[in-house]
């Protein structure tokens, strides 16, 4: 799936290009403004090796629980919640590219998640900063995937609620979340949290479980567009660490040859772990 091309939403109207593969490139916010309405997740039509399936998700995933609460531990307030955004832009992710491809059953845990695993953790920072409920949102999207929905349809409504979401970090100043010292810990916690999804994805030495090897991959799609909206910055502190992170987020990314797993993976867990410790180490000098 070499050179297949994923359009990210990071969030206040900021977007990424990203191969399939890893390389990513920053994009203007307005480019393509009247196509896309400023939000939403867009994924470019691949080939994938068929395979593999997914179910109804429920608790046991990552937003809500001991997992990604110890991922986030240290973050503040603020940076958690942009985390659990991050990740659930990082479910809509797949799910866009799953539903795109004809799956609708595989796509649908990746709506449902949202809702059931990591809306309730963004629920204090909303009433905070009286931020407009979009849980409604997300339902219906459910609703529309649960139904089969034409992808129109489904894109349409992801749109509804990228808005939203941009929206509800719009309390968070642009240059806050621009800011390395601010965002990279964001970013990590949400490595963190792919770490265990890719962990939990294994039986044994193979991919048994697609629903956290695609959220793991969602997740990690979204911490590299993350940090290529930050390379000016990044690179006016220290150019050789950024080439550094960047390189070893785009390597990470190839963990994922397809958004359709086969049973032999890429990387083992341990070798996982260890790129994302790396990433770690890049980060430390650049905060």
């Amino acid at each position: 799936m070499a050179g297949t091309k994923v359009k990210i939403w990071v969030g206040l109207g900021t977007y990424v290009l990203a191969s399939s593969a890893g390389a990513a490139w920053a994009q203007s916010p307005n480019a393509d403004q009247g196509k896309h309405h400023g939000s939403g997740v867009q994924i470019a039509q691949a080939t994938h090796t068929p395979g593999g399936h997914g179910g109804e998700g429920g608790e046991g995933g990552e937003g809500g629980e001991a997992g990604a609460s110890a991922a986030l531990q240290g973050l503040s307030e603020e940076q958690q919640f942009l985390a659990n955004i991050l990740m659930i832009r990082g479910h809509l992710n797949v799910g866009s590219e799953l539903y795109s491809l004809g799956r609708p059953a595989d796509a649908l845990p990746h709506y449902l998640h949202p809702v059931e695993e990591i809306y309730g953790e963004l629920a204090e920072v909303m009433k905070d900063h009286k931020i407009p409920s979009f849980k409604a949102d997300l339902e219906k999207l459910v609703d529309l995937a649960k139904h089969k929905a034409p992808a129109e349809q489904i894109q349409v409504q992801t749109e509804v609620v990228q808005t939203k979401m941009r929206d509800a970090t719009s309390f968070l100043p642009a240059s806050t979340q621009a800011d390395p010292s601010f965002m990279l810990p964001v970013v990590l916690g949400v490595l963190k949290t792919s770490v265990d999804e890719y962990g939990e994805a294994f039986e044994g030495e193979v991919i048994a479980n697609p629903v956290e090897y695609q959220d793991a991959l969602g997740f990690a799609r979204l911490a590299n567009a993350s940090v290529e909206v930050m390379v000016p910055a990044l690179t006016a502190k220290d150019a050789d660490a950024t080439n550094t992170l960047r390189e070893q987020l785009n390597t990470l990314l190839q963990s994922w040859p397809s958004v359709v797993p086969t049973k032999k993976p890429v990387r083992t867990k341990g070798e996982f772990s260890g790129i994302v410790s790396r990433i770690e180490f890049a980060t430390a000098r650049l905060r």
